[in-house]
């Protein structure tokens, strides 16, 4: 569109006929342009679609190994460290006990999390993750 446009500025206009021509080109031009913008609109709008950012995001997930191998990372991260902490807080417990378990929770989901991916091998590698929780 772009050198039909560069082809048109050079063009003379001579008299009413050209100018009449010329104006109806600028017409099926501009209309032509509104066109692909709504089309493109209307595909924008449909990709933001919640369930389609879900849908792309899980395709994302189930593509990328990385993806995937940090997301395991985190969720035993968070894992241990909920469970760690719900071994050593109980429900009737003090301040200085629930902030010590915090501490805890957070302490042990970081030291999970980035620790798992620095060896990660295969399957036979998550037993020493697990070995690691355990001996803590």
């Amino acid at each position: 569109m772009g050198d039909e446009f560069a082809d048109a500025k050079l063009e003379s206009i001579a008299n009413t006929t050209d100018l009449k021509i010329a104006i109806k080109r600028l017409e099926r031009k501009k209309a032509l342009m509104e066109e692909d913008l709504k089309e493109s609109f209307h595909a924008l709008a449909d990709d933001l679609k919640p369930k389609n950012i879900l849908k792309n995001t899980i395709r994302e997930v189930q593509e990328s190994t990385d993806l995937k191998h940090n997301l395991l990372k985190v969720a035993l991260g968070l894992g241990a460290g909920y469970f760690s902490r719900k071994l050593i807080v109980s429900k009737s417990a003090g301040f200085v006990k629930k902030a010590l378990g915090t501490a805890l929770q957070y302490g042990i989901t970081n030291f999970v999390a980035k620790n798992d991916g620095e060896d990660y091998d295969g399957p036979h590698k998550k037993k020493n993750l697990f070995r690691r929780i355990l001996s803590i």
